[in-house]
């Protein structure tokens, strides 16, 4: 049929084409409602495209349990079949990606590469999108993605996709409904209302053709009732074989179709004319996934659960023969077949943990427990053992967290001390991320306990080496490299390199925050890492980066741990690694934070805030990156945040959570004058502080605590950066954070230094936009006697004839783009409450009632343009 509306979609498809001429290419993601027309455009621009290019196609099933990377595959096969290991089982799926680009790169010609239906995409194959369209401009290739954007939900996989693309590497083309003057025109020529068919189908150009096509007399009253319509007017043998396609979301090929009814031919050779059915690859369709939805709810459950019985009993061995698991799965959940389903579904989960798609591998794990019906033990003990970790992998620590304590129980009836020990090592490891210290301990000893006297096994190197981090993550560093060497010890005698990269990481922690080991912890946990990923260990892979990443941040090595970061956050997006990932990305927002960048910085935490799912460890390490933004950026609301954040971290009972939330509350009290931190929560953090091996983060708080409550702290060994005890200190503190590249706390201890300095130290802020901090530190300048202090009002907003502050003009200007208050204080830092406030001082000095008129007044007195 021929395009309506379209030639605009296809003029920019044929120049993005013929850009890349020049060796570079482009994404473009085409997204509409289903039966918008999408699939159709493509075919339209490929049509036009000459001899002078490849073309490649694959697409993404509606299936319970989608195929790991199945437009990949499609593709490969299409291109060189000897790029898809014939197992089927490959490990390292950073090789098939890179062999794949390679195998473009290669390409004589021009490339087109279309993916169909994303929005169905598992997360293996949108992890190759990621990889892909990052490297895209480096080949001569279009890559274009159809998607459903109306079933793209806010948490969505393809948002974060999208949400990580560099924006020149895609463009995105939205498919808008047919306008009412063409569907009018459309329905005129073949005898019907077209104001009518407009109605019904809102310029949907499916539910238009389907009104309108010649199958269907009339105007029915939904397309549900169209399509059924057309099925009730078939014969029998038709409508068997529809009802057959509607319960197979891949499509059903002939040699399967044959054994179901092997005179199909004449049944579907009148629906394959009028293109109700197409036929593509030796694969029989429906024409559209809406038709096969509409025929597949009108079957009656019995009817339902009968079809998928009978793909299984003359499919089945076929579908495992070519490792079609998933689509075992999905036949056999339709067909009530509980034990088919809990057999296959493992299957299908350990592969996709293989590829890294370790959400689809916990989904998968879960369906198997679900549907498990018999009472063996072991096979439960398997469930919920796999489910648990790989929930741990995804950042679903509560749930990894239940089914550990329901495996606890059944090794405990089964008498497996082994699995007990390791059990309870695991479940220390979680009630840690819970941000329970108590129960991370009780359970850690629990585990060293169980395995008391037996013989060494990876198992026992492994509590050995929970032990070791636990004492690392509470500052008991001897403790920590006893456990650690311990643990060392016994994985290289019982040759477990896993657990030999997860205790060299602990080693290498403490080793690496005490200045004269530095270099050998480097080395340990460089060690760690390559360990874990020579041999796909992702979780201690995961942890390395993590560590090295949070260490370097933690000793000011600001450029390692971007690096590390880089590095460690990209290998966990690729493998569903959201434990780690979201990790990482905490050590993120703290480094954008002391370094300047706080939009970045704020920007980070508070997406990872608005997770619910998100353990108090993430919540600890981000909150005070949160609280410390809106606070130097004037929110008058923020005490709650703070005090939130000190309570969860003396909960947690790590200094390095302690020492952040007590930094940003005594900064807190400098800011405001009041006192808000009781006095045994010092003296117990004080009293910790012995036993902690960062001399940096002693420092800070001591520099604090100096400032805000004119304590002095002895320390025994004094770090330059917070040394500010006389001008001539101040000043050789200040050039170091300059070289390290931290403007805020360059500020803080120019501060302490003559006037120029302080005059050089207020300006900073008020560049950083610390509004608080600036009015602050004016204050105390004007107190002091100190003349000719940098003003930090602009020049526009001095001269503005109503007087606004530099913060009511920032809101000012938020007002005029049309954000409402929640929109305007999450731009600005701060609450809603607080843009209330400004809006409320911006309506009195305008003289107006309403926001529309004050922007209106401000623009007129040319305030803002």
């Amino acid at each position: 049929m021929e395009l309506v509306e379209r030639d605009g979609l296809l003029a920019t498809l044929q120049a993005e084409f013929q850009k890349i001429i020049t060796g570079e290419g482009h994404c473009i993601f085409l997204s509409g409602e289903a039966g918008i027309g999408k699939t159709s455009l493509v075919k339209a621009f490929l049509k036009e495209q000459t001899n002078d290019c490849n073309i490649y196609q694959g697409a993404c099933d509606s299936m319970y349990t989608p195929r790991p990377l199945a437009p990949l595959h499609d593709i490969m096969w299409q291109m060189n079949s000897k790029l898809w290991p014939n197992s089927h089982a490959f490990e390292d799926r950073s090789k098939l990606f890179a062999d794949f680009f390679r195998e473009v790169s290669n390409q004589k010609q021009r490339t087109l590469i279309i993916f169909e239906d994303v929005q169905w995409a598992d997360e293996a194959t949108l992890d190759f999108i990621k990889f892909f369209a990052r490297r895209i401009t480096h080949l001569r290739c279009l890559f274009i993605l159809t998607y459903r954007d109306n079933e793209i939900h806010i948490q969505h996989s393809l948002r974060n996709v999208l949400g990580q693309l560099a924006p020149d590497t895609f463009s995105r083309l939205q498919l808008a409904p047919l306008s009412r003057p063409a569907v009018e025109k459309m329905a005129l020529e073949k005898g019907y209302r077209g104001e009518d068919v407009y109605t019904i189908t809102g310029g949907n150009p499916f539910y238009v053709t389907e009104i309108l096509s010649s199958y269907n007399q009339g105007v029915p009253d939904n397309i549900k009732d169209s399509i059924l319509s057309a099925y009730n007017r078939t014969e029998e043998r038709t409508r068997q074989i529809w009802d057959l396609l509607s319960v197979s979301p891949a499509g059903v090929e002939l040699k399967y179709l044959a054994k179901f009814e092997p005179l199909y031919v004449s049944a579907i050779e009148n629906c394959l004319e009028q293109k109700i059915l197409f036929l593509e690859n030796g694969t029989i369709f429906f024409k559209h996934e809406l038709f096969r939805r509409a025929i597949e709810v009108s079957l009656s459950p019995l009817k339902r659960i009968a079809l998928n019985k009978r793909f299984l009993e003359l499919c089945q061995e076929s579908f495992e023969e070519n490792q079609e698991i998933e689509r075992i799965i999905h036949h056999a959940k339709n067909a009530n077949e509980y034990g088919v389903v809990a057999k296959f579904a493992p299957i299908a989960a350990r592969h996709a943990a293989t590829v890294g798609a370790h959400t689809e591998a916990s989904k998968l794990y879960f369906t198997a427990i679900e549907y498990y019906q018999g009472n063996d033990k072991d096979l439960l003990i398997q469930f919920y053992e796999s489910y648990a970790y790989e929930c741990y992998l995804i950042n679903q620590v509560k749930e990894a967290i239940i089914y550990s304590g329901k495996l606890l129980e059944l090794l405990k009836e089964e008498k497996d001390i082994e699995k007990t020990g390791n059990c309870l090592r695991f479940l220390s490891r979680l009630w840690w991320l819970d941000g329970n210290r108590k129960k991370a301990e009780y359970f850690g000893e629990q585990a060293i306990e169980v395995f008391g006297n037996l013989p060494s096994s990876p198992s026992k190197a492994m509590a050995f080496s929970n032990m070791s981090q636990l004492k690392l993550l509470f500052d008991q560093t001897t403790e920590c490299i006893t456990w650690g060497e311990k643990s060392i010890e016994i994985a290289r005698e019982v040759g477990d390199e896993e657990t030999l990269s997860h205790a060299l990481n602990n080693v290498g922690c403490v080793q690496m925050l005490i200045q004269s080991s530095y270099q050998k912890g480097y080395k340990s946990l460089q060690q760690s890492l390559q360990i874990a990923l020579r041999n796909a260990y992702h979780d201690n892979a995961g942890r390395a980066y993590c560590n090295l990443g949070s260490i370097a941040m933690r000793l000011k090595n600001y450029s390692l741990a971007n690096q590390i970061l880089e590095e460690g956050i990209q290998y966990c997006e690729e493998r569903d690694l959201d434990s780690w990932r979201f990790c990482m990305l905490t050590i993120r927002a703290r480094l954008n934070l002391e370094t300047g960048n706080w939009k970045e910085a704020y920007s980070i935490a508070d997406k990872l805030l608005k997770d619910e799912n998100q353990p108090t460890t993430v919540v600890i390490s981000v909150l005070p990156v949160v609280a410390s933004i809106k606070m130097r950026t004037g929110d008058t609301d923020v005490l709650p945040l703070l005090t939130e954040t000190l309570s969860k971290a003396f909960e947690n009972m790590e200094m390095q959570r302690i020492i952040p939330s007590l930094v940003a509350l005594l900064e807190y009290e400098w800011l405001t004058g009041k006192t808000v931190i009781k006095t045994g929560d010092l003296e117990r953090a004080i009293g910790m502080m012995g036993q902690s091996i960062n001399n940096i983060e002693n420092n800070e708080f001591a520099f604090w605590l100096l400032k805000a409550r004119k304590k002095h702290l002895p320390l025994d060994d004094l770090y330059e950066g917070y040394d500010v005890g006389t001008v001539k200190k101040a000043q050789k503190a200040a050039v170091l954070w300059e070289k390290l590249g931290c403007p805020y706390v360059k500020a803080m201890v120019l501060f302490e230094g003559d006037d120029d300095d302080k005059r050089q130290a207020i300006k900073i802020v008020h560049e950083l936009g610390a509004t608080a901090i600036y009015e602050k530190m004016k204050m105390q300048m004007r107190m002091s006697g100190i003349k000719s202090i940098p003003r930090g009002l602009r020049k526009t907003t001095l001269s503005n004839a109503a007087q606004l502050t530099i913060r009511e003009l920032d809101v000012l200007q938020l007002l005029k783009e049309g954000l409402q208050n929640k929109e305007i204080a999450s731009r600005l830092f701060i609450s809603a409450k607080t843009v209330d406030h400004h809006i409320s001082s911006i309506l009195f000095k305008l003289d107006s009632n309403s926001r529309t008129k004050a922007v209106k007044e401000a623009i007129s007195r040319e305030i803002i343009k």
